[in-house]
């Protein structure tokens, strides 16, 4: 069943946002103009970009701003996903996006890792080869293969801001297969909402980037073309709290299904914020153990 309440909030939620997303203009401009002059060749039908209010359906997990001076929480809204940028960390806090059918699709042309263009000048500038050596994979938060519909939005998943240090063990294994079945899931017959980010230190990269000791996702799945405003107590949202070690490469990723409440104990963030609290307290205390073996 759908929440009256809950409409209402999302309603004044992504009022408040557009203000917001209207401050952005300049930041959207810098990626599609560079963008436009590394554009991939492709026949493919081009889908506009996800409406920046479903971006953050469900509130902004950590209060993430628009102030540069907020440097271990600067909020930065992308075209197809917004994301918390910590410049200690040299990685994002968390990213949240949406994927749909017109999102995926077969494996196009792989782009260059470049710098996020988007964060102020004085930031700590992350390339590519600041993981060169570390060996550590350039994991990405949100997927290459969740936007292999559009190219450029493609492009905006390899932005240093998106990547984070995993092992090859998680980044290729049970990181790999989850994303791979939350795809499944979208072709199938859902769309499906996710936020993923890190916590914890385990070292650093070139003195730039921390290592995370858990990497972790929240995804949601909701009936294709449905609201956000349609969900309820039973909608279907699985939460992972992955370590980022290795040895982990035969782990099935259901082994580390936790509960939402668990992963904010742990981060600090308060994951949809714009759900009534009863609606909350039903999802984020429930660990999912249904059997996902195809």
């Amino acid at each position: 069943m759908a929440f009256p309440e809950l409409r209402c909030k999302l309603l004044a939620f992504a009022l408040a946002s557009a203000l917001v997303f209207a401050g952005c203009a300049g930041l959207h401009d810098v990626f599609r103009d560079d963008a436009n002059t590394n554009q991939t060749n492709t026949n493919r039908t081009q889908p506009p970009p996800v409406p920046e209010s479903l971006l953050l359906a469900f509130g902004n997990p950590s209060n993430a701003t628009l102030d540069p001076g907020n440097e271990e929480n600067f909020l930065i809204v992308g075209e197809s996903y917004v994301l918390s940028y910590n410049n200690q960390r040299g990685t994002a806090n968390w990213v949240s996006w949406k994927t749909t059918r017109a999102d995926v699709g077969p494996t196009i042309p792989r782009p260059d890792f470049r710098p996020d263009p988007r964060l102020p000048g004085w930031y700590k500038r992350i390339g590519q080869y600041d993981y060169s050596g570390s060996g550590y994979d350039r994991g990405h938060l949100v997927p290459s293969a969740d936007r292999f519909g559009n190219a450029r939005l493609n492009q905006e998943t390899f932005l240093m801001s998106n990547i984070v240090p995993q092992t090859g063990a998680l980044n290729q294994y049970p990181w790999n297969k989850l994303e791979n079945y939350a795809r499944s899931q979208v072709k199938s017959r859902f769309d499906v909402y996710q936020i993923a980010g890190v916590y914890g230190d385990a070292g650093r990269l070139k003195s730039k980037i921390t290592v995370p000791t858990n990497c972790w996702k929240v995804i949601m799945f909701v009936p294709r073309g449905a609201s956000p405003a349609d969900i309820d107590a039973r909608t279907r949202v699985i939460a992972v709290d992955m370590p980022n070690i290795e040895g982990i490469e035969d782990v099935r990723w259901e082994k580390y299904r936790t509960t939402i409440r668990s992963i904010e104990s742990k981060t600090g963030l308060d994951f949809f914020p714009a759900l009534p609290r009863p609606l909350q307290n039903a999802i984020e205390t429930r660990k999912e153990t249904v059997s996902t073996r195809r």
